[in-house]
Order: structure tokens, then sequence, then C-alpha cells
């Protein structure tokens, strides 16, 4: 991994593979980089490029005081590694992100792919999202034992007891400024409002959902696919909202299949 400083912040970043095409993989809100490195591996070994990193805010990169926006992230990705034209793939508040990035620099955006993400939110993801911030700055282990539910399908929980049982000992032991930093990052996400611009994406767009995820539903998902001009909407079977950690080999052959379909120009 590797660190470059974008806007006067500084995000680590891992590039992998040097195929002609990138693809920028970007985090869910409370994701880092390694967890990733499944669908990187299947990426690289089908011949692109991959970027990863941390958003502002998140485990390896800096964590200003101040104030996080989805349009900010956008262009601290457009001002990393020099990128010049990319397939910006995200999951949930990447997701999010990465539609900004499709929104705001549709020369840059060879394709977006959305995984579990939203252009909107209901009553209901507004309370949880604001439960998780509230819990991030109360008490590390109630804010994990607050978002896994969310986060897992029954059977991943079911089978993964003591692998969770030791993220919940690994996310209790971080810093006090990491959990004050998911909450700017709850902040930035509870003022999205992409619905009425998604018609603006041009390019190649997938909403791939998991349909038993419970945060972010296919409902969300819908909204997307209807709104970007010739959106692609997918399901995975079987997984719940942190659909990148329980089933990766999926959205690889999901991502894998929706690259190799669409037409894109690499200068």
């Amino acid at each position: 991994m590797a660190r470059a400083t974008v806007h006067g912040t500084g995000i680590e970043y891992a590039v992998e593979g040097t195929g002609p095409e990138t693809v920028a993989l970007l985090n869910g809100i409370a994701m880092t980089i390694a967890h990733w490195k499944p669908v990187a591996a299947r990426l690289v070994a089908a011949g692109y490029r991959v970027v990863m990193h941390d958003l502002r805010g998140q485990l390896l990169s800096d964590r200003p005081d101040a104030a996080y926006t989805l349009e900010a992230h956008a262009r601290d990705l457009l001002g990393q590694l020099g990128i010049k034209r990319a397939h910006i793939v995200g999951t949930s508040y990447g997701a999010e992100v990465a539609l900004t990035f499709a929104r705001d620099f549709p020369a840059k955006a060879l394709s977006v792919v959305s995984i579990d993400g939203v252009t909107e939110y209901d009553a209901v993801l507004g309370a949880t999202v604001a439960s998780w911030k509230a819990a991030a700055l109360c008490d590390p282990r109630v804010f994990y034992k607050a978002i896994l539910p969310w986060n897992y399908s029954a059977a991943y929980i079911a089978v993964h007891k003591d692998l969770l049982a030791k993220r919940e000992d690994a996310v209790a032991s971080l810093p006090r400024d990491y959990f004050v930093a998911f909450g700017r990052l709850c902040d930035a996400f509870m003022a999205i409002n992409l619905t009425k611009d998604l018609h603006a994406i041009s390019c190649p767009c997938l909403a791939l959902v998991a349909d038993q995820d419970i945060l972010k539903h296919r409902g969300y998902s819908r909204i997307i696919a209807d709104g970007v001009p010739g959106c692609r909407y997918e399901e995975i079977v079987g997984a719940g909202h942190a659909v990148v950690i329980e089933q990766p080999e999926a959205v690889s052959d999901s991502l894998l299949r929706f690259l190799a379909e669409i037409k894109v120009t690499v200068p």
C-alpha cells in the first residue's frame, strides 16, 4: 500500500494489476481496503488494474476534523493517483460516492456499479444510520453490536460467530477519533439527494443488490435501475448487506460479466 496527499488529506491506497482498464473499488462506510482483496484478485486475474483506497475519515486514511460530503469523496478519487478514466464500483456508502462521481465527472467514468447503494432514504434507514452514529459516539462494542444484524445475513451470522467476535474485539481497540469520523460519514450520508440526478448519468450502469439486504433493500436499487438510462439490475441470492464480504465470488462474477458486456474506449 501507499499514501497520497489529496486536497490536503492523507489517503491510503493500493494498486494491483497493470491492465489497460482501471477499476476503482469504493468502500462501504465501515470497510477498509482489505475487505476488497478477494474481488480485486479476480479482477486482476481477468486483466484489469484495480485501485482501492480508504476514504477520508476511514480506518487507514486521515480523519480531518471537518464535515465530509459525497462530493468531496468523489473529488478525492479524481485527484488520487492521476486516474484518467475508470470503472467506478462502490458498495453501500461507496456506491453513493460512485454515483456522485459518475454524475459530477461523466468524462472520467467508463461505467458505474452500485452494490447495495441508495440515492435517497426513508424513515427507517434514516433512523438506523442515526442510531449507528449515536452508538459509535457512545461505546465501540455497542456500536459493533448495533451494526452487525443490519449488515449480515442470518446464515452468515450463525456460521461465523467466532470470526464476528474477533471483529468486535478489533473494532473495540480502535481510537476514539475513528468513531468521531464515522459519525461525520453518517452525516455525509444523511445529506444524500441523488435520485433527481440519476437521469444525468450517461455511462453504463449496474445496480447490484443482495436479496437479503434489510438495510438498503432491493427497492433502493430499483430506484437506481429505473432512474439511470439503460441501467441493468441484478440480485445476488443468499447474502445480506455486506455482500462483498459474504459472497466475494458472486460479486466478482457479476462485475466481470458486466464489464465484459459493455463496450468502452480507453485512450
